[in-house]
């Protein structure tokens, strides 16, 4: 993978990624390299129209199976689609993983954890389709950003939780991350230290709109959403990226995220970045961009394509 095209790759993706971005239509779909093969619009389940995902994955044959990789989307749970990472998912492809994003239910849709049980989903999904696009079920790391960088460590501090996997399909497979990258993700909702915004965005996506739902079932449930509610020791690898003026996520929960994840013995890095906002991913990419391919080569393998 070449280093130059990777960043530029990223410092235009990261451009929509915005944390707390409104509904909007589809994501423009860039053009697709001949070297890559891109599947649209699959349902990992039925019944709702964000039960989808693409896939990406090299057009070359391995004589071995490859590393997969999951791109969350952001949005604040009010937007972004399955198509945000698409240029982000191609590059990947060509360097040789395979590569999903998925989509999940927004607010509107229904307050946490079905944002999460989705998100699971589409990791069975992956797993047990994994012989089709010759994936390593064994290798599959993750990457999410804002929004989806907070549902992407939840997923990795809850893999093998039967009580948080839903009710979908695929039940017969592991939601269960190798490793895991997180940009401007949310380590606790309910640190003291948040902005008034996005205050009412973990409230919203714990139910706070939903008629009869108490105060106290609304703080329950945002503890309930909170990364920081199931660290444990023997998760996977984790890396978290943020910028201290992040005036979007406060860089404070993500601090604590750390220190508590320290105090576990859990297997942490954190890339700290003094002077980045939100969207630090693509602010800092000559440094975050070797960083994460890094950190997935030496926790998934050498399966990419050198």
């Amino acid at each position: 993978m070449r280093l130059v095209s990777l960043v530029l790759v990223i410092l235009g993706t990261f451009e929509m990624s915005a944390a707390f971005a409104q509904p909007s239509s589809r994501t423009s779909i860039p053009e697709v390299p001949g070297d890559v093969i891109f599947e649209k619009d699959i349902a990992y389940r039925q019944g709702h129209d964000r039960w989808v995902l693409n896939i990406i994955y090299p057009r070359k044959a391995s004589g071995k199976p490859r590393s997969a990789l999951v791109l969350v989307h952001g949005g604040g749970w009010t937007g972004g689609d399955h198509y945000c990472f698409a240029q982000l998912g191609f590059t990947l492809a060509q360097a040789g993983y395979v590569v999903m994003l998925p989509t999940y239910r927004m607010i509107a849709d229904g307050p946490f954890p079905a944002c999460l049980h989705d998100l699971k989903n589409s990791i069975r999904w992956l797993r047990a389709n994994a012989k089709k696009y010759n994936a390593d079920p064994d290798r599959i790391g993750a990457y999410g950003d804002s929004a989806g960088g907070t549902l992407t460590l939840t997923v990795a501090m809850t893999g093998g939780d039967k009580e948080l996997e839903g009710d979908g399909t695929f039940l017969d497979s592991s939601s269960e991350l190798q490793a895991v990258v997180c940009s401007g993700a949310v380590g606790d909702m309910q640190h003291p230290h948040h902005s008034k915004r996005a205050v009412s965005v973990y409230r919203n996506l714990a139910g706070a709109l939903v008629r009869g739902r108490s105060v106290a079932e609304v703080e329950a449930v945002m503890c309930r959403a909170s990364p920081c509610s199931y660290i444990r020791k023997n998760g996977p690898p984790v890396m978290l990226i943020h910028g201290a003026k992040d005036n979007v996520v406060f860089i404070d929960s993500t601090d604590d995220f750390h220190t508590r994840m320290t105090s576990a013995d859990a297997n942490i890095e954190y890339l700290r970045f003094e002077d980045g906002t939100h969207g630090v991913m693509g602010q800092k990419a000559r440094t975050t961009i070797p960083a994460m391919r890094k950190f997935f080569e030496t926790h998934l393998g050498d399966s990419v394509e050198q």
